[in-house]
């Protein structure tokens, strides 16, 4: 650990940086929308922009890294990221900040892109899970502590914008000072989702389906917040919780799901995540069991996303694991971005509590698409399950290539 830590410290500082960054500018254009007015529905489809931006950018942005270089590409994508933000502060209008949370998406794909190519050529075969580990460790841990960063300062002011231009600004000093080496980086390939769905059904539906809650979280669980009633101190404390929850208890999930039919996990799990949005709404209304709810909720709802890859390469081979696992995150990304409008219309339609039906109606469909699953194919044996690898929903799909012997499976 230690080794791996003396060659990539800069890196992980930078993805610290990053995520800090991302974490509180997410929750911070959350809660000004409502400030500003703007319906649930309206702010959904703001933030869903970093969303759709994030995936198109998974797309392209690989490409142009390619041929431009890696430290011109991340020094180019920062600063565009850090104007960006800036923007936000000085016009206020649902086309702008659409089109600059878009443009967000964009330019934090491409770094997670840089960063994640970097550590995976500075990893080797035998520290490779080390360096998944450390860098999952890292990009949760920075962005539940951005949501705390909310408290610095009043929100309809211009201040904490500035401070998430000045933390990606952060970001890029020991990446461009220390990191001098650039990386082997090749395109990844993605299979279809049509190819995935033929191979995995469930796989395919667990990645969507968890894409759209994790989309509403992520995108509107300020929104949520704030029209329940809660402060913004409050609101900080809600979305911290929920993170550090899935930081925490994402291991056990993982284990749990090595250890016995994979879709049994996925089932329980997405059960018991719909049955504490119900508990959710009906004591909510107490801040305690709010955050008690929400501590437990993440803990379950957040390791969906790797159960999901888990499962579907059960029935891969390892070469294919790679491009497979990129393209469910392709699927999830489709989720991501449609998560916010639609949680957000559940909200205008029925009220604070129609976010929690709303997670509610994605966690126990994907239960019952399990059980129906489970019902028409045979388990795969449990001697020939791999291992969950905890991987972030909103992760780039370079960081596939942080599997242990990822090298491996893409030069067979």
């Amino acid at each position: 650990m230690y080794n791996l830590l003396k060659g990539t410290w800069a890196l992980f500082f930078g993805v610290g940086m990053m995520m800090l960054a991302n974490g509180l500018q997410g929750s911070l254009i959350g809660v000004r929308a409502s400030i500003e007015g703007y319906s649930a529905l309206s702010a959904g489809i703001i933030l869903t922009g970093y969303y759709a931006g994030f995936l198109s950018g998974a797309l392209i942005i690989p490409h142009r890294i390619r041929k431009v270089g890696h430290v011109r590409m991340f020094a180019a994508l920062a600063s565009i990221a850090s104007i960006s933000i800036l923007f936000h502060s000085i016009h206020v209008s649902f086309l702008g900040w659409f089109l600059m949370r878009f443009i967000s998406g964009m330019c934090f794909v491409g770094m997670y892109t840089v960063a994640e190519s970097w550590i995976n050529d500075l990893s080797e075969n035998e520290n490779r899970g080390q360096a998944l580990s450390v860098y999952m460790m890292v990009s949760m841990a920075g962005s539940a502590l951005g949501q705390l960063f909310l408290n610095i300062a009043d929100p309809e002011t211009a201040s904490l914008f500035m401070l998430v231009s000045i933390l990606i600004s952060i970001s890029l000093v020991p990446i461009l000072v220390v990191v001098s080496k650039q990386p082997d980086f090749s395109v990844i390939e993605f299979l279809s989702i049509k190819e995935l769905y033929k191979t995995s059904p469930l796989g395919v539906v667990a990645a969507m389906l968890t894409g759209l809650a994790h989309g509403a979280l992520w995108g509107i669980g300020t929104i949520y917040g704030i029209t329940s009633g809660l402060t913004v101190q409050q609101v900080s404390i809600f979305m911290f919780t929920f993170i550090i929850g899935g930081a925490i208890n994402q291991y056990l999930v993982g284990y749990l799901s090595d250890k016995y039919d994979r879709r049994t996990i996925i089932v329980i799990v997405s059960l018991l995540a719909g049955l504490l949005a119900v508990l959710a709404v009906i004591f909510g209304n107490s801040f305690f069991f709010l955050i008690s709810i929400t501590f437990i909720f993440g803990g379950l709802t957040v390791p969906l996303y790797p159960l999901a890859i888990a499962h579907t390469n059960d029935f891969l081979s390892k070469k294919e694991m790679v491009a497979a696992s990129s393209g469910l995150q392709l699927a999830g990304g489709i989720g991501l971005a449609l998560g916010p409008i639609l949680a957000g219309l559940a909200i205008d339609l029925v009220g604070a509590n129609g976010f929690w039906i709303y997670l509610f109606m994605t966690h126990s469909s994907l239960g019952l698409f399990g059980l129906y699953r489970m019902s028409v194919r045979t388990a795969v044996p449990l001697d020939e399950q791999g291992n969950t690898v905890l991987m972030s929903s909103r992760a780039a799909p370079t960081s596939m290539e942080l599997y242990p012997d990822a090298e491996e499976y893409l030069e067979d």
